[in-house]
């Protein structure tokens, strides 16, 4: 029995000796392997991130171009400055314009420019405006139709804004 116990703690001191022989650390396998693992979630993170973000500035826009159509028709129906009020679309901005015609050197206009992802395009209004004015009295408008607002990345998501003749943006 004791001799049991004596060839039972020789092995055990055996491997421990060997054990302590051993180089201990990281091969480079091991490390790329972790590094390869790191960059895909990262991607994927990133992908996802990105995509988020997109669509929250998207939304973003959306929300802000309807904004100042119902800013402008309010302003219209209020008869404030005993004027009508319009909205002139162009690619990378919705001016906000005081009176019947859109005039880029007006110093009254109030751009909202877009996000630098977002583009407006393509703008359907009636006879092919790029403008829309409210009446007074009513808050009709000279152009209903729809105004597409898109990620500028090809195939992102698109968003479309109608305006209505009654004035309602939607």
């Amino acid at each position: 029995m004791t001799e049991l116990k004596f060839k039972n703690k020789r092995m055990q001191i055996a491997r421990s000796r060997s054990a302590s022989n051993g180089v201990k650390g990281v091969t480079l396998i091991e490390l790329l392997v972790s590094i390869f693992i790191i960059a895909v979630i990262a991607t994927i993170f990133m992908s996802v991130f990105s995509t988020f973000r997109e669509n929250s500035q998207l939304t973003e826009a959306h929300s802000a171009i309807v904004g100042v159509l119902k800013d402008a028709r309010s302003r219209t129906l209020s008869s404030q400055n005993k004027s009508d009020y319009g909205v002139h679309f162009e690619t990378a901005k919705a001016v906000l314009f005081k009176g019947n015609i859109y005039n880029s050197a007006d110093a009254s206009n109030e751009p909202y420019f877009l996000p630098t992802s977002v583009q407006i395009g393509p703008i359907n209004l009636t006879g092919g405006a790029v403008d829309t004015v409210f009446t007074r009295l009513l808050g009709t408008t000279t152009a209903s139709g729809t105004v597409t607002i898109s990620s500028k990345r090809s195939g992102g998501p698109t968003r479309a804004i109608t305006i209505l003749s009654t004035g309602n943006a939607q």
